[in-house]
């Protein structure tokens, strides 16, 4: 089922139920890609695909991303927002007490931000952060995400085919010191106060408990930001998924996925106490 969170065209999700009458408990699912518009949630359908048949209702949300209208700051962060809020009302069959929020690279990062926020309609039981880029200052300052300037260079392995390649100039055009910066508007050293807000090593300790999952291979997004974020953060959890690399953490029958499916069972049985 597919639906809208507001007027623009990629704000949306699709749910997918269980068999049977519920009340299911809710897992919201936040695909990655640089928040780039080029790449949708293809790549994370195997792990809704995996929640579903372990009796989880799955909302799998899209989001403004880098290249379309309205993308950015704080366009993105509210999509994420107001996605995870309409999950309070989104279908009679959802457990609202008992909704986690997983997400991949880019998502993690957008994932981990929502259990840092206040004031949500949705009392979050945990957030999984697969391969997540939890420290966006030291992203902008090693200006990751340049290679995206090359629409010709090699993908990282594993990497999925963008779902939408006339995207691709739009975020080449503009990435020169790497898509944090584009994505934020400046530098964390322009805007330290607006890399406070949204960056989740920087932000203050969540009520939410956070478990990141992080490849010790991964050449996307450096291991030591998910390391960092634990140890700064009070109800986080570390966990190094051994060779791994960015998209090994996605995969349903990798070491990373079974700790995270076992820490999320944990946590949505336990919110149902």
């Amino acid at each position: 089922m597919i639906r809208t969170y507001g007027t623009e065209p990629s704000q949306f999700g699709e749910l997918t139920l269980p068999e049977g009458d519920g009340p299911f408990p809710v897992v919201v699912v936040i695909h990655g890609g640089w928040w780039a518009a080029m790449w949708d949630a293809t790549a994370v359908q195997p792990l809704v695909d995996d929640l579903v048949g372990d009796g989880f209702a799955v909302w799998c949300v899209e989001y403004r991303r880098v290249g379309e209208p309205g993308a950015g700051w704080p366009g993105t962060f509210e999509d994420i927002a107001a996605a995870i809020d309409l999950v309070a009302d989104l279908h009679p069959k959802l457990d609202t007490s008992r909704v986690a929020v997983v997400g991949h690279s880019a998502g993690g990062h957008l994932a981990t931000w929502a259990a840092h926020r206040e004031h949500s309609a949705v009392r979050l039981a945990g957030v999984v952060s697969l391969a997540g880029a939890l420290d966006l200052v030291a992203a902008d300052t090693a200006e990751m995400g340049t290679e995206l300037a090359d629409t010709s260079a090699e993908p990282p392995r594993g990497a999925p085919e963008p779902s939408a390649p006339e995207m691709w100039p739009v975020v080449a055009a503009g990435v020169g010191h790497g898509m944090v910066r584009l994505l934020l508007g400046a530098s964390a050293a322009e805007n330290p106060e607006l890399y406070a807000m949204t960056s989740p090593v920087e932000m203050a300790d969540a009520a939410v408990p956070v478990l990141a999952i992080h490849g010790t291979a991964d050449e996307v997004v450096p291991v030591e930001f998910s390391r960092t974020y634990a140890r700064k953060h009070a109800n986080a959890e570390f966990v190094a998924s051994p060779g791994a690399d960015h998209f090994h953490v996605i995969e349903p029958d990798g070491h990373a996925w079974s700790v995270a499916r076992k820490w999320l069972n944990e946590k949505l049985t336990q919110a149902q106490r």
